[in-house]
């Protein structure tokens, strides 16, 4: 078993991601024009927030979206 359930079934394209039409349709565009502005992710956990976000970085950047993408997650347990 190399990766958990939830990492190994994550969406990996913007229109894999369900339940966030307008949003992923934003996002698309961003990708389109090779522009994206300075963003921040907010709501309720399990929404979207995250795999919206790497989807998005995997579309800009392809096989080095690791090297261009650095999350800040303020989530308190």
């Amino acid at each position: 078993m190399d990766t958990i359930w939830v990492e190994k079934y994550r969406p990996r394209k913007l229109k894999d991601v369900a339940g966030q039409k307008y949003i992923i349709e934003r996002l698309s565009a961003y990708v389109k024009v090779s522009n994206v502005p300075h963003m921040i992710f907010a709501g309720p956990p399990g929404t979207g927030k995250t795999t919206s976000v790497l989807a998005l970085s995997r579309e800009l950047y392809g096989e080095s979206w690791s090297q261009n993408f650095n999350e800040l997650n303020a989530s308190v347990l």
